[in-house]
């Protein structure tokens, strides 16, 4: 059986599995599959980027297409150009550190499919590619204005002026985040805004990875901190406070008052406490946008930072979710909505592998923890990895599908039955790890 090209959100390796051939061949590959004319192409920052866009539209040329360069932009922006040319690519592996790289493939305006990915990996493999006597041609086209136009229509300008410093993290949201906070009216404190591919953090936003924004953000007595991931279709709230916003709270408090909202599996469940209906999902955005557009949702996003907002577009938008943020301080509802919100002790925890098979690990893993929960399990959900809820919380374990990794979620009442749970749950995994 031939290895999944696939994971989560599009295809990510390691920089040296990228090799000219591979690229070339999943080019040949979306060309193929691909009936429009025009297919626009944007990258990250990513040192490695530059020839990866290159290598691919060297394979899209060769099948015949026209290809719309768009140049270094967030992957939002990709995502928004493929409205008008039907098919898009973006080279990014996002939050992954930069010895990764990789590519998300779309199509009007959604992202690609588990069936439309199965298809490009049917041709993939059987090297059944279109050919093609006359190769296309390339043009660089701008398509930042039309981004920061589309979210300033839908926001508007600030009510009462905002000081805000945006981390762009040397990624793509450099081209537009700065100057859509200003153009909204914002004081605004660039950092990180160098795209020369040498990231000054992790680029996954995190307290860890973002303490010296963090630390800034209070110095600089700032309304808010916003800061992004390598591709920007990710926003982290840092308060006032110079505290990185809880994950499960952001997420929240952007769908405070929302009737029917969609979240994934990881999720916690003060969102419950505050929506009249909440739709789960298994991890990543287009299983979000999928269920969104078919439940007819009003809001959906996950705990990642990773947010949508139907009312403008079905997929995951940083810069629009930055606006959103920055216009609900400006409107004094951010601060207040967030301490409406119930907190619950919250621990997310990877546990890396090497050699492995995700899914015969994730077989083994399952069994184990059927049989350690055995006696507290009140409810079993096998949406995306295996996810138990006892009386007094929940705990979620599933193989990553970006990283060589299994995640671990849990939630409970109390800091100790947290504890409790992640134990018991890092124990069942790392008896496998180990083995």
């Amino acid at each position: 059986m031939n290895p999944r090209l696939f994971g989560t959100s599009g295809v990510r390796r390691l920089i040296n599995e990228l090799l000219p051939e591979f690229v070339l061949k999943l080019a040949y590959s979306l060309g193929t599959y691909s009936d429009d004319k025009e297919i626009a192409i944007g990258r990250d920052t990513r040192s490695s980027s530059g020839r990866l866009g290159n290598e691919f539209i060297s394979g899209l040329l060769a099948t015949g297409h026209d290809v719309v360069d768009l140049g270094i932009v967030p992957t939002p922006t990709v995502a928004m150009a493929t409205e008008d040319y039907g098919t898009g690519v973006v080279v990014t592996a996002s939050h992954n550190p930069p010895e990764w790289n990789g590519f998300k493939f779309w199509g009007d305006g959604k992202a690609y499919s588990p069936e439309q990915e199965r298809e490009v990996e049917r041709i993939f493999y059987s090297e059944k590619f279109k050919p093609e006597k006359n190769p296309g041609s390339v043009e660089k086209r701008d398509y930042i204005g039309k981004h920061i136009k589309r979210i300033l229509d839908n926001v508007g300008r600030v009510e009462k002026p905002v000081k805000v410093l945006i981390d762009c993290a040397n990624g793509a949201g450099s081209v537009i985040t700065p100057l859509l906070l200003e153009r909204m009216g914002c004081e605004v404190i660039a950092i990180n805004t160098e795209m020369n591919g040498i990231f000054a953090h992790g680029l996954e936003p995190t307290t860890e990875n973002l303490q010296e924004t963090c630390d800034l953000v209070e110095k600089n007595n700032v309304d808010i901190g916003i800061a992004h991931d390598g591709d920007a279709d990710r926003s982290a709230a840092i308060g006032k406070d110079g505290r990185l916003v809880d994950w499960d709270n952001f997420l929240a408090a952007l769908a405070y008052g929302k009737d029917k909202v969609v979240t994934t599996v990881d999720a916690s469940m003060c969102i419950d406490d505050i929506c009249k209906e909440v739709i789960r999902t298994p991890i990543g955005d287009v299983a979000v946008a999928n269920a969104i557009y078919r439940e007819n949702a009003e809001f959906g996003g996950e705990p990642s930072g990773s947010i949508i907002f139907p009312d403008v577009h079905l997929f995951p938008d940083g810069p629009l979710t930055a606006a959103k943020i920055v216009k609900m301080v400006s409107e004094d509802r951010f601060y207040e909505t967030l301490e409406k919100i119930k907190k619950y002790p919250t621990k997310r925890v990877k546990i890396f592998y090497k050699g492995k098979n995700p899914a015969d690990l994730m077989n083994k893993i399952r069994l184990e923890i059927l049989r350690e929960f055995q006696g507290d399990i009140r409810e079993i959900d096998e949406t995306d990895g295996i996810r138990i809820k006892t009386d007094k919380g929940w705990f979620l374990t599933r193989a990553s599908g970006t990283e060589p990794c299994i995640r671990i979620t849990a939630e409970a009442q109390t800091e100790s039955l947290l504890t409790d749970l992640i134990e018991r749950g890092s124990s069942c995994v790392n008896r496998f790890i180990d083995s």
